[in-house]
């Protein structure tokens, strides 16, 4: 028996917007982290970043992020100390190396 998530994935439009909010779901985690880690506010990161709170509230808040430019979330990275790498990967890259990518920064 499919649960109610599974049975929605089925259909090729919403299982595409799944994946494409996972993926700046695990931005947004990755942010938030390294908030609490610094003990920053969204006013900190307001500061450190020039970007006005409210926007910072409503990309971090709901998955908003998605809507964010490439831009703003480079700001929020080099705020928290942190390096975004802009590349392009095919599905069939990302599934190839994204696991072992993931298994080497856990292990870090």
């Amino acid at each position: 028996m499919k649960g109610m998530l599974n049975r929605k994935l089925e259909a090729p439009k919403v299982r595409a917007e799944f994946e494409h909010r996972q993926r700046f779901l695990k931005l947004e985690v990755q942010i938030l982290l390294a908030l609490e880690d610094r003990g920053w506010s969204y006013e900190d990161l307001a500061k450190a970043s020039g970007i006005h709170r409210q926007n910072i509230w409503r990309d971090l808040k709901n998955g908003g992020l998605h809507k964010a430019s490439l831009e703003r979330v480079a700001r929020y990275a080099e705020a928290l100390g942190l390096h975004i790498y802009h590349f392009l990967m095919s599905p069939k890259q990302e599934r190839k190396l994204l696991p072992r990518l993931q298994r080497a920064l856990a292990a870090a």
